[in-house]
Protein backbone atom coordinates (compact mmCIF):
# COMPACT_ATOMS: atom_id res chain seq x y z
CA UNK A 1 0.00 0.00 0.00
CA UNK A 2 1.27 3.46 -0.79
CA UNK A 3 2.26 5.63 2.18
CA UNK A 4 -0.43 8.22 1.42
CA UNK A 5 -3.18 5.60 1.70
CA UNK A 6 -1.71 4.35 4.99
CA UNK A 7 -1.66 7.92 6.36
CA UNK A 8 -5.29 8.45 5.27
CA UNK A 9 -6.31 5.14 6.83
CA UNK A 10 -4.46 6.02 10.05
CA UNK A 11 -6.28 9.40 10.19
CA UNK A 12 -9.67 7.70 9.72
CA UNK A 13 -8.90 5.15 12.46
CA UNK A 14 -7.65 7.91 14.76
CA UNK A 15 -10.77 10.00 14.08
CA UNK A 16 -13.01 6.98 14.77
CA UNK A 17 -11.19 6.32 18.05
CA UNK A 18 -11.55 9.98 19.07
CA UNK A 19 -15.29 9.91 18.34
CA UNK A 20 -15.67 6.65 20.28
CA UNK A 21 -13.66 8.04 23.23
CA UNK A 22 -15.78 11.19 23.20
CA UNK A 23 -19.01 9.15 23.20
CA UNK A 24 -17.75 7.00 26.09
CA UNK A 25 -16.67 10.09 28.05
CA UNK A 26 -20.07 11.71 27.47
CA UNK A 27 -21.86 8.55 28.55
CA UNK A 28 -19.90 8.55 31.80
CA UNK A 29 -20.62 12.23 32.57
CA UNK A 30 -23.24 12.62 35.28
CA UNK A 31 -26.62 13.85 34.11
CA UNK A 32 -27.53 17.24 35.59
CA UNK A 33 -31.13 18.35 36.02
CA UNK A 34 -31.33 21.99 37.16
CA UNK A 35 -34.61 22.61 38.99
CA UNK A 36 -33.96 26.22 40.01
CA UNK A 37 -30.94 28.52 39.55
CA UNK A 38 -29.90 31.61 41.50
CA UNK A 39 -32.88 31.38 43.87
CA UNK A 40 -33.08 34.57 45.92
CA UNK A 41 -35.76 33.76 48.51
CA UNK A 42 -34.61 35.99 51.40
CA UNK A 43 -37.12 35.51 54.21
CA UNK A 44 -36.36 38.98 55.60
CA UNK A 45 -33.58 37.75 57.88
CA UNK A 46 -30.95 37.52 55.15
CA UNK A 47 -31.42 33.75 54.92
CA UNK A 48 -32.97 31.82 52.03
CA UNK A 49 -35.20 28.79 52.79
CA UNK A 50 -34.09 26.03 50.42
CA UNK A 51 -36.34 23.02 49.95
CA UNK A 52 -34.82 20.42 47.64
CA UNK A 53 -37.19 19.87 44.71
CA UNK A 54 -36.60 16.13 44.38
CA UNK A 55 -34.65 15.45 47.57
CA UNK A 56 -36.12 14.82 51.01
CA UNK A 57 -34.62 17.78 52.91
CA UNK A 58 -34.68 21.51 53.50
CA UNK A 59 -32.08 23.91 54.85
CA UNK A 60 -31.53 27.65 55.29
CA UNK A 61 -28.91 29.14 52.97
CA UNK A 62 -27.17 32.45 53.79
CA UNK A 63 -26.83 33.21 50.06
CA UNK A 64 -28.94 32.63 46.92
CA UNK A 65 -28.74 29.01 45.79
CA UNK A 66 -29.18 26.48 42.99
CA UNK A 67 -31.40 23.40 43.36
CA UNK A 68 -30.46 20.43 41.19
CA UNK A 69 -30.28 16.67 40.78
CA UNK A 70 -27.41 14.65 39.32
CA UNK A 71 -27.56 11.10 38.08
CA UNK A 72 -24.89 8.57 37.24
CA UNK A 73 -25.95 6.78 34.06
CA UNK A 74 -23.61 3.88 34.82
CA UNK A 75 -24.96 3.06 38.27
CA UNK A 76 -28.37 4.73 38.23
CA UNK A 77 -27.49 6.53 41.48
CA UNK A 78 -29.18 9.91 41.94
CA UNK A 79 -28.10 12.76 44.23
CA UNK A 80 -30.06 15.88 45.12
CA UNK A 81 -28.38 19.14 46.06
CA UNK A 82 -28.89 22.76 46.95
CA UNK A 83 -25.88 25.02 47.05
CA UNK A 84 -24.38 28.35 46.23
CA UNK A 85 -21.14 30.27 46.09
CA UNK A 86 -20.70 33.81 47.39
CA UNK A 87 -18.69 36.51 45.65
CA UNK A 88 -15.95 35.89 48.27
CA UNK A 89 -15.68 32.24 47.21
CA UNK A 90 -17.58 30.80 50.20
CA UNK A 91 -19.46 27.66 49.10
CA UNK A 92 -22.49 26.32 50.96
CA UNK A 93 -23.96 22.95 49.97
CA UNK A 94 -26.42 20.33 51.18
CA UNK A 95 -26.43 17.04 49.27
CA UNK A 96 -28.55 13.92 49.59
CA UNK A 97 -26.68 10.79 48.47
CA UNK A 98 -27.94 7.23 48.28
CA UNK A 99 -26.35 4.73 50.64
CA UNK A 100 -24.43 2.30 48.44
CA UNK A 101 -21.73 -0.32 48.83
CA UNK A 102 -19.20 2.55 48.57
CA UNK A 103 -20.70 4.38 51.57
CA UNK A 104 -18.53 3.74 54.63
CA UNK A 105 -20.27 1.71 57.33
CA UNK A 106 -18.52 3.90 59.89
CA UNK A 107 -18.79 7.63 59.19
CA UNK A 108 -15.63 8.04 61.28
CA UNK A 109 -13.67 6.72 58.30
CA UNK A 110 -14.32 9.99 56.44
CA UNK A 111 -12.26 12.33 58.64
CA UNK A 112 -9.62 9.61 59.11
CA UNK A 113 -9.24 9.41 55.35
CA UNK A 114 -8.94 13.19 55.02
CA UNK A 115 -6.35 13.37 57.80
CA UNK A 116 -4.14 10.87 55.97
CA UNK A 117 -2.88 13.75 53.81
CA UNK A 118 -0.16 15.75 55.60
CA UNK A 119 -1.55 18.96 54.05
CA UNK A 120 -4.88 18.53 55.88
CA UNK A 121 -5.54 19.28 59.52
CA UNK A 122 -8.77 17.67 60.75
CA UNK A 123 -10.28 19.22 63.90
CA UNK A 124 -13.49 19.53 65.90
CA UNK A 125 -14.61 15.94 65.26
CA UNK A 126 -17.89 15.19 67.04
CA UNK A 127 -20.38 12.36 66.69
CA UNK A 128 -23.98 11.93 67.79
CA UNK A 129 -26.46 9.11 67.31
CA UNK A 130 -30.12 9.58 68.10
CA UNK A 131 -33.53 9.00 66.55
CA UNK A 132 -31.93 6.53 64.06
CA UNK A 133 -29.67 9.32 62.75
CA UNK A 134 -25.87 9.01 62.87
CA UNK A 135 -24.34 12.50 62.71
CA UNK A 136 -20.67 13.32 62.27
CA UNK A 137 -19.26 16.87 62.22
CA UNK A 138 -15.68 17.99 61.62
CA UNK A 139 -13.48 20.63 60.01
CA UNK A 140 -10.58 20.26 57.58
CA UNK A 141 -8.03 23.01 56.95
CA UNK A 142 -4.97 23.47 54.82
CA UNK A 143 -2.77 26.49 54.11
CA UNK A 144 -5.28 28.18 51.79
CA UNK A 145 -8.77 27.04 52.76
CA UNK A 146 -11.01 25.43 55.36
CA UNK A 147 -14.14 23.31 55.16
CA UNK A 148 -16.73 22.45 57.78
CA UNK A 149 -18.67 19.24 57.21
CA UNK A 150 -21.67 17.55 58.74
CA UNK A 151 -22.64 14.07 57.59
CA UNK A 152 -26.02 12.65 58.56
CA UNK A 153 -26.77 9.01 57.85
CA UNK A 154 -30.28 7.65 57.99
CA UNK A 155 -31.68 4.44 56.57
CA UNK A 156 -31.15 4.58 52.81
CA UNK A 157 -29.59 8.07 52.58
CA UNK A 158 -26.48 10.01 53.49
CA UNK A 159 -26.66 13.80 53.74
CA UNK A 160 -23.54 15.93 53.45
CA UNK A 161 -23.65 19.54 54.54
CA UNK A 162 -20.57 21.61 53.79
CA UNK A 163 -19.14 25.10 53.98
CA UNK A 164 -15.88 25.60 52.08
CA UNK A 165 -14.03 28.92 52.19
CA UNK A 166 -10.74 30.74 51.75
CA UNK A 167 -9.08 31.15 55.18
CA UNK A 168 -9.41 34.95 54.95
CA UNK A 169 -13.18 34.55 55.54
CA UNK A 170 -12.97 32.44 58.70
CA UNK A 171 -14.79 35.08 60.81
CA UNK A 172 -17.57 35.54 58.25
CA UNK A 173 -18.22 31.79 58.16
CA UNK A 174 -18.08 31.49 61.97
CA UNK A 175 -21.15 33.73 62.17
CA UNK A 176 -23.19 31.47 59.83
CA UNK A 177 -21.96 27.94 60.50
CA UNK A 178 -24.22 26.95 63.41
CA UNK A 179 -27.39 28.36 61.85
CA UNK A 180 -26.67 26.68 58.51
CA UNK A 181 -25.98 23.24 60.01
CA UNK A 182 -28.75 23.58 62.62
CA UNK A 183 -31.42 24.43 60.03
CA UNK A 184 -31.21 21.08 58.21
CA UNK A 185 -34.50 19.18 58.29
CA UNK A 186 -35.81 16.04 56.67
CA UNK A 187 -39.08 16.66 54.85
CA UNK A 188 -41.98 15.50 56.96
CA UNK A 189 -40.03 15.88 60.24
CA UNK A 190 -40.12 18.94 62.43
Amino acid sequence: MPASILRSLARVVLLALMILASAVAQAQQPKLEMHRAGVNADDGSGWHPAVSTKGSFSILMPIPFNDFTTGDAGTGEVSHAVGGKSSEGIKFAAVELPVTAKTPDDLGAIPRSLSSSPANKVTDVSRDTRDSMDTLSFSVANAASTAHFRYIRVKGALYMLSIEFPNAYREVVASTKDKFFGSFKLKGKS
